[in-house]
């Protein structure tokens, strides 16, 4: 079994070198004749200077020449796509060498995985068109405007659809790298790594660990002015009604115009920032449920709670156990 992992230049390194010291573990558990053969590319098979300041050496490029051979068989079994940090500070065209040969592979029946915002790099060989992918939800906006073919879902940890698989944000590659052990290895070597290396196995989606960014990177200025406006009101009893008449539009305008602008309803923004106010109250204070729940625009505490997990995943309690600021 072969494994072929993917290093651009200015990428933090752990999104390949974790998967290779798990994979290394998983190897050190199974019979000889079932171990993964590693190899750690770039894509000129020069050195790659990382995040940190860090150079990074690799095996050499990957075999384009034999990848364009119709009669060569796949030459690797999983190729891994590591982060490339954040995509806005990277040109919008990515190596064409390295989608075409991403491709051929996949065409050849091997597994292809992005770590992170990898997940730029995998969707830009078109292969993820109408495909189920996920990325870090701080770049989940730009993925949607860059990629609307694929069904992005920011809110899970790992998608997997037609041996194409995407995990969430950096630390993701544990989560990643785990779920790969389970398919190619089974359960008992994946739950004996997990165990080894301390990793939840627990962690189904990071809603979580998101915060909610007001998309404003339109136009429209009427709505711009209300968002703003928002940001200081948000816990006013506010209905459609009400935010539409304050614009000057007919409620079915508003939400439509809104939506377009926003990328989510009225309803759904309100929502998420309040949300946003009683995760910082949460982690930030001693208040009681209650008190939170007032303080960030809702009087009734059950429909707040309800809410508070639909959007995180936890409930409050369990959110200030988990994210508390703990002198």
């Amino acid at each position: 079994m072969k494994c072929t992992l993917l290093l651009l230049d200015n990428s933090p390194v752990t999104s390949v070198t974790g998967p290779m010291e798990i994979f290394s573990l998983a190897n050190s558990l199974v019979p000889r004749d079932q171990r993964m053969q590693m190899r750690l590319v770039s894509p000129s098979g020069n050195d790659v200077a990382c995040l940190g300041g860090l150079s990074l050496s690799v095996h050499g490029q990957p075999d384009y020449e034999k990848a364009d051979d119709p009669d060569n068989e796949k030459m690797t079994d999983l190729i891994i796509v590591g982060a490339i940090g954040h995509p806005d500070h990277r040109p919008l065209e990515y190596d064409s060498n390295i989608l075409d040969w991403i491709c051929k592979q996949y065409y050849r029946g091997s597994r292809v995985a992005s770590i992170c915002t990898g997940s730029f790099v995998l969707a830009a060989t078109g292969l993820l068109d109408g495909m189920a992918a996920t990325t870090h939800w701080q770049c989940a906006s730009l993925f949607r405007q860059r990629f609307p073919e694929v069904k992005l879902t920011e809110q899970a940890m790992i998608t997997e659809q037609e041996r194409l698989f995407c995990s969430a944000g950096a630390s993701a590659y544990q989560d990643m790298s785990i779920y790969l052990v389970r398919v190619l290895w089974g359960d008992v070597i994946a739950d004996q790594c997990a165990k080894a290396l301390l990793i939840d196995l627990d962690r189904n989606g990071q809603s979580q660990y998101a915060s909610f960014q007001p998309y404003r990177q339109h136009n429209d200025e009427l709505i711009l002015s209300l968002q703003g406006w928002l940001d200081d009101h948000y816990k006013q009893d506010l209905t459609m009604v009400d935010l539409a008449e304050r614009v000057h539009l007919s409620e079915r305008q508003f939400k439509r115009r809104f939506k377009q602008a926003a990328k989510v309803s009225p309803l759904a923004y309100v929502q998420s920032l309040r949300v946003e106010s009683a995760k910082k109250l949460l982690a930030t204070t001693n208040k009681p449920i209650t008190e939170v729940s007032h303080l960030s625009g809702y009087e009734d505490v059950r429909f707040f709670r309800q809410l508070f997990k639909r959007i995180t995943g936890l409930s409050p309690s369990e959110y200030r156990q988990k994210f508390a600021l703990r002198a």
